[in-house]
Formats: structure tokens, C-alpha cells, sequence
């Protein structure tokens, strides 16, 4: 019993550096698992806030997709409620046809007379529309500018003179192109020809014939 006391009294020192040692272990792990533990707080805060980011941005885009869809709705909506459409109509643009008579011919008579290869047949109202405006125009001169020029069509079909359809020129030893108003022609087929005349037999000169027709 002795010697067990003594051998206790001989190791208590040893036993109180044990505890000692002990102690400090268990402090510093305390102190290290602290430090992990707040660490790992800190990093479980900065995957809260990443979460929630993330989640606020697929909630902003959901949203968006939802705003569009419902944009999308709405015009769908629209679309299929029945419309009136109205059509501006234009203004219907009028064409031009022309149709040459002949090239050049010259005359002393004073009485009308044809000239050679400047004749056309033309149905008019069938070929361009009832609505249809016909001119005619031609280059006319006098021989020393002295005397008068004439010409006009002629319906040789119905043997009558085309309305309207005389022009002229005085005095003029060069081209002067005149032309007519508008022109009434027979329904039908008919063959139309150039018939040209000097006032007073000075030779006259017609060239450049040709026929408008605005439809």
C-alpha cells in the first residue's frame, strides 16, 4: 500500500502534464473545428446566395416566357376576329399605241388625192376598248413657203371623210408637225387612208404619218 502511494505521488506530476496536454488538445480542436464549422457556414451562405440568384434568374425568365406568351395569345386573339379590308383602287393608267402611215409623198394638185402605201385597217372599239381617244399627226410643207398644205384620213371602207381628221400648215418651206383632235372612227373594220391637196399647186409635201391611240 505504501509503495502504491508512493508510486502515485511519484506520477502525479506526469498525470497533471498529461491533463494539461489534454486540454490544450481539446481546446485547440475546438478552436480549429469552430473555424471549419464558420467556414463552412460562410460557404453554405455564399451557395444560399448563388441559389437564389439562380433562382431569380430563371424566375425572371420564366416570367418573360410567360409575357410572351401571353403576347403571343393576344395576338392570336386578334388575328382570328374577322376584318373588313378595304382596297385603295388606283387610277387605271391609259396606254399609247401608234401606227405608222406611210413615210413621205408630195403633190401639186389642189384636188385630195391618196397617198401610195399610207393606209392601216383598224376596229377600233374590238382592238382597243370603246373607251378608246384617236389622233393623228403629220409633217407638212410648201414648196418656197408660198401656199397651203392639207391632209386628212379617209374611210375607204364606208367612203366617207373621218370627222375632225384635216390638218394643215401655210408658208413653211421646212416640216412643221400638226395634229388633230380627237377623232370619231365607225364601228367596225375599216381601211383608213392619208389623202393630202395643195391650195394652189404649189407642190406640198406630207411626211411622218401616224396614227394615236390612248386606251
Amino acid at each position: 500500500m505504501r509503495k502504491l502511494n508512493k508510486f502515485l505521488k511519484e506520477i502525479d506530476p506526469i498525470i497533471h502534464l498529461f491533463f494539461l496536454i489534454a486540454i490544450i488538445i481539446l481546446f485547440s480542436g475546438y478552436l480549429f473545428l469552430e473555424r471549419r464549422t464558420r467556414g463552412t457556414s460562410d460557404t453554405l451562405e455564399n451557395l444560399k446566395t448563388q441559389v437564389f440568384n439562380t433562382e431569380e434568374k430563371e424566375t425572371s425568365g420564366t416570367s418573360l416566357s410567360q409575357i410572351n406568351k401571353l403576347i403571343s395569345d393576344a395576338i392570336a386573339t386578334i388575328s382570328a376576329v374577322p376584318k373588313t379590308i378595304v382596297q385603295k383602287v388606283g387610277i387605271i393608267q391609259k396606254q399609247t399605241s401608234f401606227i405608222s402611215l406611210g413615210t413621205t409623198a408630195s403633190t401639186t394638185s389642189t384636188n385630195w388625192v391618196d397617198v401610195e402605201a399610207a393606209e392601216v385597217y383598224i376596229d377600233l372599239e374590238n382592238d382597243y376598248g370603246k373607251d378608246a381617244k384617236v389622233f393623228w399627226e403629220a409633217s407638212l410643207k410648201v414648196a418656197h413657203s408660198n401656199g397651203q398644205a392639207f391632209a386628212r384620213l379617209y374611210d375607204d371602207t364606208n367612203k366617207i371623210v373621218v370627222l375632225e381628221s384635216e390638218i394643215s400648215t401655210t408658208n413653211n418651206e421646212d416640216f412643221e408637225q400638226t395634229s388633230s383632235s380627237n377623232l370619231s372612227f365607225w364601228k367596225g373594220r375599216n381601211l383608213y387612208k392619208v389623202q393630202i391637196k395643195s391650195l394652189n399647186s404649189f407642190e406640198v409635201t406630207y411626211s411622218g404619218g401616224r396614227i394615236k391611240i390612248s386606251y
